[in-house]
């Protein structure tokens, strides 16, 4: 996915040769062009079993048993094989986990409990950490960030007007949009709160919902046409990542409508929020607490799925819109401070501080 390849594209430009990307199936090559990489060719139905045979057998073939060689995923199942054969064999080679939610089954404490360093994108997640793992404190830092402001910049100086019409969207609207998946551990994220919002917001304004999958467009659509709304809601397909950015500046407003769920309130930080901030402009958000870490000031928060709520903000933001883009627009530097290269700065720094 794109988070693990623009982190390892951030490692390698500030460790060079001294980081290894490995991924399962071909090396793309424009992949081996910007770093080292090892191709694993695992089949997807028996990956698992293939990984538990192959990681410990090129651990001694490359020699890589000793404390300089550092281990770093999000992948629950490969950080335990690592562990458990690091016990095996008393090996000194060193295990760092990143954490983007827990698991709620024995993956949570093995990992944790045989990890050198831990990673958490969110005070929330790293709170759960110690309370469900026993993990001392010191041993979890929270790892912010997460987008190429570069890519952002660089499209932001192509006009507003210009970006509508390339992506056929109508100049003189109002547009309140969400990019991005539309699903998260297979639930809806509140898209459906955005659609319920459109009969209770001023009539010029429409909601653009961009990412949809097939079914997600039909179950949407249909939930507009039985509010007598479709006129105003535009449900577009999945699109390629210049393109989200693309439909993400073209934008009046931009909404993370999360439900107040056990998923979306613990581990749902959206990578989103980097890339909304990174346009500059005005960003809704559902006022959950793991949003609040980032958002509080820079954003402007609404009852999760209160379609009056959100509602009240839109009307708000649309009647005060150059006051509302304006303070959204200082988002774009703060964001600087979270891109991915800042990202692995704080994690390479931390582990070998560790």
């Amino acid at each position: 996915g794109i988070y693990v390849q623009s982190m390892a594209e951030s490692f390698a430009k500030i460790l060079g040769d001294d980081f290894l990307f490995i991924v399962r199936g071909e090396v793309p090559e424009s992949l081996s062009k910007q770093m080292k990489v090892m191709g694993v060719k695992a089949g997807w139905r028996l990956r698992r079993g293939y990984y538990f045979l192959w990681i410990p057998i090129n651990i001694f073939r490359s020699k890589w048993f000793s404390s300089e060689y550092i281990f770093l995923s999000t992948d629950p199942y490969l950080l335990a094989i690592l562990i458990f054969w690091r016990r095996i064999f008393r090996l000194k080679y060193k295990v760092s986990s990143d954490w983007h939610q827990m698991f709620d089954d024995w993956r949570d404490m093995y990992v944790a409990s045989g990890s050198d360093v831990m990673f958490a994108t969110s005070e929330r997640l790293k709170s759960l950490l110690i309370k469900k793992c026993h993990v001392p404190e010191e041993r979890i830092v929270v790892a912010y960030g997460g987008v190429d402001t570069s890519l952002f910049h660089n499209k932001s100086s192509i006009s507003k007007e210009e970006l509508r019409r390339k992506l056929e969207l109508r100049e003189e609207d109002f547009l309140v949009g969400f990019i991005g998946a539309f699903k998260s551990m297979g639930l809806l994220k509140g898209l459906d709160t955005m659609i319920k919002v459109l009969p209770l917001i001023d009539p010029a304004i429409k909601v653009v919902l961009v990412g949809a999958r097939p079914l997600e467009t039909r179950e949407l659509g249909e939930l507009a046409n039985t509010l007598r709304v479709s006129n105003r809601a535009i449900v577009i397909p999945y699109q390629h990542y210049e393109q989200v950015v693309e439909y993400e500046l073209a934008m009046d407003v931009l909404v993370i409508p999360y439900p107040d769920l056990p998923h979306f309130r613990d581990y749902g930080f959206p990578m989103k929020v980097w890339e909304y901030m990174a346009t500059g402009v005005p960003i809704v958000y559902s006022n959950l607490g793991i949003m609040r870490e980032v958002l509080d000031g820079h954003g402007t928060p609404f009852t999760p799925s209160d379609e009056h709520s959100l509602a009240k903000v839109i009307n708000h933001m649309h009647t005060n819109y150059l006051d509302v883009k304006k303070i959204a627009s200082k988002n774009r530097e703060l964001v600087r401070n979270y891109s991915w290269d800042s990202r692995a700065d704080t994690i390479i720094k931390t582990i070998k501080n560790n």
